[in-house]
């Protein structure tokens, strides 16, 4: 194991960008326990339900910014939950924040309730989303995950991205530099901008 100090020093993080052409199909991917599926915003009179595991404060600043929180439910209990964003977010991952294009979603702060993993429920939130998605008339949604995180990497697998492009971030002391390599052929790049 590296020694804690070395950990201040250096750090590496790579991660796995994502994404759904539309019109690509959506696969079939149902949670294995009976859900509701919810897309809220700022207008959903339900808007309130992603309270009860984030709190008041993030969901409201989100949806101030135009977001979406897509929410499965199991007997109007949340149980797994993915937002949705048009506008830069930051990654505290590489001290950047991501630039969705024009006509894309950024989908991030992906969450299963402890006790409920292991039932499809990430893929099913996925599947909605994409379903929103394409009910918007969007181009693409993107979503990035950590190289190591393989349970998250299968559930976005099963719901139909693709990986289409690396970023390797690397920190020595306080400074970082990202090193984005070339995208799958015919997938847009992603953008990253300075954290808002």
């Amino acid at each position: 194991m590296k020694h804690p100090l070395a950990r201040l020093l250096y750090k590496r993080v790579e991660l796995c960008l994502y994404d759904f052409l539309f019109p690509g199909e959506i696969p079939s991917r149902p949670a294995r326990i009976e859900v509701e599926h919810k897309v809220l915003d700022l207008a959903h009179p339900g808007r309130e339900l992603i309270f009860e595991v984030q709190g008041s404060i993030l969901p409201s600043e989100r949806y101030a910014r135009g977001e979406k929180c897509y929410l499965a439910l199991h007997r109007g209990r949340p149980v797994s939950y993915i937002w949705g964003a048009v506008g830069p977010v930051g990654l505290d991952e590489i001290s950047m924040a991501v630039q969705p294009g024009p006509g894309e979603v950024y989908l991030y702060d992906a969450f299963t309730l402890e006790g409920w993993r292991g039932r499809n429920l990430y893929p099913s939130v996925l599947r909605r989303a994409l379903e929103d998605g394409r009910e918007e008339g969007l181009t693409r949604m993107t979503i990035f995950v950590e190289a190591g995180n393989m349970a998250s990497r299968r559930g976005v697998f099963k719901a139909g991205f693709t990986q289409f492009q690396t970023l390797i971030f690397r920190r020595v002391l306080f400074f970082g530099r990202p090193r984005l390599l070339p995208p799958l052929k015919g997938h847009p790049p992603a953008a990253f901008v300075r954290r808002p």
